[in-house]
């Protein structure tokens, strides 16, 4: 499998005196997968993202994105190629309207006006959210400036999308909607990453996971490998299975590697025990 990202044992402090923010961390990320980093408070993740889009550079060990080491002469270049939604919206929308902030990641790379404004509203117009055009991004919701900040990175036609935390805050509906939109990036092509506690979320949504503690990685693999095969990770990492798991922990499988981590797959399983259970009532 081709990789997008590979960490060759980075590290990084953020001071001298300070413990390391990345300490020997290795791990590759797939190209045009969905990949999930995962890890409780100060284990790295954020770290990671900027060392992805070459904000930050490694203070040893080597980052490579798309098969070139990223330096100090082309981490700009970096920059401007991978998008990075930040957390809180409110970090990154700086225009006065929707659609003239949309636009200025286009600016930024060298676009005309015109064309940089075009590609914003193609970005909109994908998002399904052209009607907040005209808008100043102050009288929008939590999760409109979510969607925003993402048509501003999705109109820069980056390879790849990087969202840290995408979940926080954001009520039921809205987390459906900024998952639909994840899906829809996926489905084009580009390489999807996302920062998350969210276990269920990893569990529906990710191809891939990556497992941090303490700057170090645990463990890079499958959902399923993690948390069917490796749940022990899970719990240096100070995190729990998926709630649907965690449903029907206690009971006893032939195949462990198979039991359901998504709502999907419980449900099938719950309809084919009940299908079992009224054929033997029949036969009795």
């Amino acid at each position: 499998m081709e990789s997008m990202f590979q960490f060759h044992q980075v590290h990084y402090k953020y001071t001298k005196d300070r413990q390391a923010a990345l300490n020997g961390v290795t791990f590759d990320i797939p190209r045009g997968k969905k990949t999930a980093i995962v890890g409780p408070n100060g284990a790295g993740k954020s770290t990671l993202i900027f060392h992805m889009n070459g904000l930050y550079l490694c203070h040893s060990g080597e980052v490579i994105i798309n098969g070139e080491k990223v330096t100090s002469r082309n981490r700009q270049e970096w920059t401007r190629r991978i998008g990075v939604v930040f957390q809180d919206p409110d970090d990154q929308i700086i225009s006065m309207t929707v659609k003239d902030d949309v636009a200025f990641g286009p600016l930024q790379q060298g676009l005309s006006p015109a064309a940089a404004h075009q590609k914003a509203a193609d970005s909109m117009k994908l998002l399904s959210i052209t009607e907040l055009a005209e808008l100043n991004p102050s009288e929008l919701s939590f999760g409109q400036k979510k969607q925003v900040a993402i048509a501003g990175v999705v109109a820069m036609d980056t390879d790849t999308v990087i969202l840290d935390e995408p979940m926080a805050f954001l009520d039921p509906l809205g987390q459906q909607r900024i998952q639909e939109i994840m899906d829809l990036l996926a489905a084009s092509g580009k390489t999807v990453i996302i920062a998350t506690h969210n276990m269920q979320l990893v569990a529906e949504w990710a191809d891939h996971v990556v497992v941090m503690k303490h700057g170090a990685c645990l463990g890079s693999m499958s959902p399923r490998d993690l948390f069917c095969s490796h749940p022990d990770l899970l719990a240096e990492a100070h995190l729990d299975l998926p709630p649907v798991m965690r449903l029907l922990s206690g009971l006893e499988w032939e195949d462990p590697s198979q039991q359901p981590i998504r709502i999907e797959e419980a449900r099938a399983w719950l309809a084919g025990q009940l299908l079992w259970k009224n054929q033997e009532t029949i036969r009795s």
